[in-house]
């Protein structure tokens, strides 16, 4: 910003680079919230696939785990 520009002009200047950040970090924190479904989602497939190929826990009278 020029030092001698009119004070509306430096709020303005201000307000818009406030508003391009503001917008920056908004993005920023979609592509943030989009990673971290991605990586839930891949710990529920994870999951699932071990539920299917490993055996479940036995107790020891032989019962299944019920809080599975």
């Amino acid at each position: 910003m020029v030092p001698d520009a009119d004070s509306s002009d430096r709020l303005a200047g201000a307000r818009r680079a406030i508003e391009r950040d503001a917008e920056e970090l908004r993005a920023r924190a979609q592509g943030a919230r989009g990673m971290v479904i991605a990586a839930l989602n891949g710990i529920a497939e994870i999951r699932q696939v071990l539920a299917a190929v490993m055996p479940r826990r036995r107790d020891s009278d032989g019962a299944g785990s019920a809080d599975r």
